[in-house]
């Protein structure tokens, strides 16, 4: 049977979509936690790009809604932070398919901060938090982590492909 079938691709998407929030909901210590990268978004944003037939913003949305729904987020919260910086990364979506790895990983720290500003924007209206500088924290390392998460979403895409 060959393996051109549509539904690999979503299986593949599907698996690190669990994986994400399995990675998500790990329980870290003290300050570690203000690291932790969003790794649904994440992983929406590399099949954003790798596979924009199959991913598009209203499959974000919905991640971001079952991100806010598991979570006990405000409604909503992740869902348009998540959507509004998976449409600016679509409405550059040629160029970021064709960065090196380098340039990839700042591409990753830059969305991630953009997420992170809307996120904790949304986050101020019902709430008085105050987080300073560990706002960016997840940038820091979504950028860091981005070669390795990336080439494990590549060898999972091959596998299910």
């Amino acid at each position: 049977m060959p393996r051109g079938n549509n539904t690999l691709p979503l299986t593949a998407i599907s698996v690190s979509l669990i994986a994400a929030l399995f990675l998500y909901s790990l329980p870290l210590q003290g300050g570690l936690a203000f690291w932790r990268p969003p790794f649904v978004l994440l992983v929406t944003v590399y099949w954003l790009i790798v596979q924009p037939q199959h991913v598009g913003i209203t499959f974000v949305w919905f991640s971001g809604l079952l991100l806010d729904l598991l979570y006990g987020n405000v409604i909503g919260q992740n869902a348009l932070a998540m959507s509004v910086t998976a449409y600016l990364l679509k409405t550059q979506e040629y160029r970021v398919r064709h960065l090196s790895l380098p340039f990839q990983c700042l591409a990753a720290l830059f969305l991630v901060m953009l997420y992170q500003i809307l996120w904790v924007s949304t986050r101020l209206i019902p709430e008085n938090i105050v987080l300073g500088w560990r706002v960016y924290y997840p940038a820091l390392s979504s950028a860091l982590i981005w070669p390795l998460l990336a080439g494990g979403l590549y060898k999972l895409h091959r596998l299910f492909h």
